[in-house]
């Protein structure tokens, strides 16, 4: 079976620019786990993920923040709408997004794109097309084919 064959071909994407805000809200109405990222020409230039949301930032940053927050409080709990709007702010996708991003192309086999998921780690593999995304496989394309080829009550054929 052939990436082409289990690809999910229906992709929202997001640019650069997009506030993470945004892209939350659109990841939670959508039901999807990840968007892709892409620049003004159309062009694949990252993605954002649940993981990448979720991540604190970088060590030194995160302790002085919390070390400012701490004295601002003097003792007392802040505001968590205003601690959401910090750890916000103006956020965008290029500043969260995971980049480069690992593809294949729309004939790389099933047994390459999970391959390519353990060794690099992923959940997902945007496809192309001469350079162009058509589609991603996650995990859970990768389970529906295995189910598609165990045949009618999921005996082998």
């Amino acid at each position: 079976m052939l990436a082409r064959e289990l690809m999910t071909t229906s992709l929202l994407s997001v640019n650069t620019g997009t506030p993470v805000s945004e892209i939350i809200r659109t990841m939670l109405r959508e039901c999807i786990s990840a968007v892709m990222v892409t620049a003004n020409d159309g062009s694949l230039v990252g993605l954002v993920s649940e993981g990448d949301l979720i991540r604190r930032k970088s060590g030194g940053h995160q302790q002085r923040l919390d070390h400012w927050l701490d004295l601002l409080a003097e003792g007392e709990p802040l505001n968590l709408e205003f601690l959401h709007s910090l750890q916000l702010g103006e956020t965008t996708a290029a500043s969260v997004m995971t980049s480069p991003v690992i593809t294949r192309d729309e004939q790389t086999s099933l047994a390459e794109i999970v391959d390519t998921m353990l060794k690099y780690g992923i959940k997902r593999v945007p496809i192309t097309r001469k350079g162009k995304m058509i589609g991603i496989v996650s995990r859970r394309d990768i389970l529906r084919a295995l189910v598609e080829q165990e045949g009618p009550l999921g005996l082998s054929q």
